[in-house]
């Protein structure tokens, strides 16, 4: 009878059930060169927003700042933080990087760049109004969680069409192994469970760390 191997050659007992899958599963495959990729791109594209929106002089910044706060409606422009528009915004956001699995990773791609560049440029403007402390303050508690979950969304969505682009050239049996499919399924639990507990803290805790680290004021210079 001929072992059955799975897509690295490896063995496999040719279960379909949780257990065994979960016993050939190989989650850190989806953490290679794909993940490292999308590193690269955001922080790129954030470094680029950042050093850019930083050449543009200060009085300057303010006049574009203030023209488009004029631009807005007078009423509650900028509206308090609500947990559920949050999450729908963040989910929305994951979803759009991770459809770079069915777009040959054009989405993925775009995705990082865009989020980068909103990054970048917001950290250049609150850095000349504030300092880093707060900065971090208020990046860290939920940015850790928010941006690996893009991260590894990114990741998939690169790794997907590689493994098709492989099996077309004939050099895979199968574009993804059943064991494959059980590792998104858990990857894609895990990534909406990680936006879910960020949003919630970017609600709940960010503000209050913020004060923690920089006093009840430090926002005073950005909110103004």
């Amino acid at each position: 009878m001929t072992e059955q191997v799975d897509d690295a050659g490896e063995p496999t007992d040719g279960g379909w059930s949780v257990r065994s899958l979960h016993r050939e599963a190989r989650y850190t495959r989806w953490f290679g060169v794909h993940l490292a990729a999308s590193l690269v791109i955001f922080f790129a594209s954030a470094f680029a927003a950042y050093a850019l929106v930083g050449a543009i002089p200060i009085e300057q910044l303010e006049a574009l700042i203030e023209s488009a706060q004029n631009g807005m409606p007078t009423e509650n422009p900028l509206p308090e933080l609500a947990f559920v528009p949050l999450l729908a915004n963040n989910l929305r956001a994951m979803l759009v990087i991770g459809f770079g699995a069915i777009t040959g990773g054009i989405l993925s791609i775009l995705g990082l760049i865009v989020n980068g560049v909103v990054v970048g440029a917001v950290v250049s403007v609150a850095v000349r109004q504030t300092s880093w402390v707060v900065i971090l303050a208020a990046l860290l508690p939920h940015g850790v969680l928010e941006l690996s979950a893009f991260f590894v969304a990114a990741a998939i969505g690169l790794r997907i069409p590689h493994r098709i682009g492989r099996y077309l050239l004939g050099w895979d049996e199968t574009p993804l192994s059943r064991v494959e499919a059980f590792e998104l399924v858990v990857l894609s639990v895990v990534l909406v469970a990680m936006i879910v507990v960020a949003a919630w803290i970017e609600v709940n805790v960010t503000s209050d760390v913020i004060e923690w680290v920089a006093g009840p004021d430090a926002l005073g210079p950005i909110a103004e």
